[in-house]
């Protein structure tokens, strides 16, 4: 992909080819627009360019190139389809189908919480696309509401590869981009520790996907996001059942198992976590709600003070530890 095309407005056509029909969002990193394929019988696309103040930075280019690679490796209907460029072609843009619908958040704003098989439903077929990202050697990063998008003949398309990366299975790779933080609420306790590279990040976040389309909440509510993240590495969240009896025990289960804290208690995939979805009725109930460990005022206390103690008091311990060993050394020489 070459460089990228700068600003850009409704109206203008890029490559020849695609013509750029109206602006229908704004990220943090890019403008969507819907627009028309003039080679391909006006055909309705969506154009994603990076917005001027990314565009000419080589971090954030770079991530808006490995979308575009990612996302073209990508093949399966529960997936957005990204839409191949000739070389020639390739103005530093991306362009993909356009799905009509709207997204999981929308029809969550709107409320009530959906009726559970309709929520086991929409959860198994966003376990596919993840199964077919996973199985490609990728993991998504950034699963929420937002992107997922509801067709009206009853489908999904996972979209938005943007945080998306290459897996790491044999251990965890730190640093890169973050979840952005309006995302807290999905995102795993090892992502917010700067652990990535397994899927069990994914597996946690279609958990907590399927925590808000049972219960009409998160996890983890409240205003702030950087205590709703810390939250998740502290306790455990509510029972699905407490907050709705009308539950089954079984989808409980489901949901919980998905959100384990430790990677290793969670479903070991996508594929094993959809079986379970699509088999409700012959999942065995251990009694995960029953040995919840809520988020406490105690545990944020003890969490704070480990937090000190390692920031402030060990590094001075060590300082004064090191000052008397070397006034002790120049004691002994004299």
């Amino acid at each position: 992909m070459s460089r990228p095309i700068g600003l850009v407005k409704p109206g203008a056509t890029l490559s020849d080819r695609f013509l750029l029909v109206e602006e229908i969002g704004r990220g943090g990193m890019s403008t969507v627009y819907r627009a028309e394929d003039l080679k391909n019988g006006r055909q309705p696309v969506v154009v994603k360019i990076p917005l001027p103040m990314f565009a000419s930075g080589v971090g954030a280019w770079s991530i808006f190139q490995q979308e575009a690679e990612i996302g073209g490796q990508l093949d399966h209907p529960a997936v957005l389809k990204f839409i191949p460029l000739a070389a020639g072609e390739r103005r530093g843009f991306i362009v993909t189908e356009h799905v009509p619908g709207e997204t999981l958040a929308d029809r969550l704003l709107r409320g009530p919480p959906l009726r559970e098989s309709e929520a086991l439903r929409i959860a198994a077929q966003v376990c596919a696309a993840v199964e077919h990202v996973h199985g490609r050697g990728f993991v998504h990063y950034d699963l929420k509401p937002g992107n997922v998008m509801l067709c009206p003949d009853g489908t999904v398309r996972l979209i938005d590869f943007g945080m998306a990366h290459v897996a790491l299975t044999d251990r965890f790779r730190l640093g890169g981009p973050s979840p952005a933080i309006g995302s807290s609420a999905y995102v795993a306790p090892e992502q917010i520790r700067r652990k990535r590279g397994r899927k069990s990040v994914d597996v946690y976040s279609l958990g907590a996907i399927l925590y808000e389309m049972l219960t009409g909440r998160h996890p983890f509510p409240g205003d702030d996001p950087f205590v709703i993240a810390s939250a998740r590495t502290l306790g455990d969240p509510t029972a699905p059942r407490a907050i709705d009896p009308g539950i089954s025990r079984q989808a409980e289960e489901i949901t919980l198992r998905a959100l384990r804290r430790d990677p290793a208690a969670r479903y070991p995939s996508a594929a094993a976590l959809r079986k379970d979805l699509e088999q409700v009725d012959q999942v065995t109930v251990s009694g995960l709600s029953e040995s919840l460990e809520p988020v406490t005022r105690t545990r944020r206390a003890l969490r704070l003070a480990r937090y000190v103690t390692l920031v402030g008091v060990l590094p001075i311990a060590v300082q004064v530890a090191l000052f008397f060993l070397l006034w002790r050394h120049l004691a002994v020489r004299r």
